[in-house]
Parts: structure tokens; C-alpha cells; sequence
């Protein structure tokens, strides 16, 4: 326990902490959208592409959802990727029961092209 490893290095990880990330918690409700809003835009400041972690969910309601929403059509306007690097059960759910599931896929980021 008292040794200390190389990895602690915080300087080692800074390429991947410069780019944009949202992590997304367990509650994103109308409740929350003053935070969450207030957290992507802090990540706008951070170039792209923009990592979207959705893990955590366990309550989202339409306003969570919206919030999502407006997020990938900014970034489609200001022709910025971003990917999604897990989404739970519920934030699935909530995506699918809105229909807007094509909106929150960057069109940057996937392998749309290669599709026939």
C-alpha cells in the first residue's frame, strides 16, 4: 500500500482528459437539468470528439432526454463528433420510447459509410 506505482502519473492520462466527456448519473430528470446542462457546456470548451457515458442511469425522464437531444443536434450544427461509450437499460428505454434513438448517433464518429 505505501508503494506508489508509475501510474499515478496524472500527466499520463492528460491526452484522453483533454477531450470532452459527459458522464451522465443516475438521475437525469428535470430535477437535475440545471447540472446536466451546466456540464455539457463545460465539456464544449473541451475539443472533440465528445465521449457520452450513460452507465449510470437509472432515471431519465423527457427533459434528460431533450437535454441529450439538443446536445447531439449542437454538435451536429457545429460539425462535432461524439460517441457513446455505454448506455444502460433505462437510458435505452427512455431513447426508444421518444423515437429518438437516430439522433443521439453522431455521424462523425460511426462506420455509417461503410453500410450499403
Amino acid at each position: 500500500m505505501g508503494k506508489r506505482s508509475k501510474n499515478t502519473d496524472t500527466t499520463a492520462s492528460a491526452p484522453k482528459e483533454s477531450t470532452g466527456r459527459i458522464v451522465l448519473t443516475g438521475a437525469c430528470t428535470i430535477h437535475e437539468a440545471a447540472a446536466l446542462k451546466a456540464h455539457m457546456l463545460e465539456q464544449f470548451a473541451r475539443p472533440a470528439p465528445y465521449e457520452l457515458d450513460g452507465t449510470a442511469v437509472e432515471r431519465i425522464d423527457a427533459t434528460g432526454v431533450q437535454l441529450l437531444v439538443a446536445f447531439s443536434l449542437d454538435c451536429l450544427e457545429k460539425n462535432l463528433g461524439f460517441f457513446w461509450k455505454c448506455r444502460s437499460a433505462v437510458l435505452e428505454e427512455a431513447i426508444e420510447l421518444m423515437g429518438v434513438g437516430s439522433l443521439l448517433e453522431s455521424p462523425g464518429v460511426s462506420s455509417l459509410g461503410s453500410a450499403g
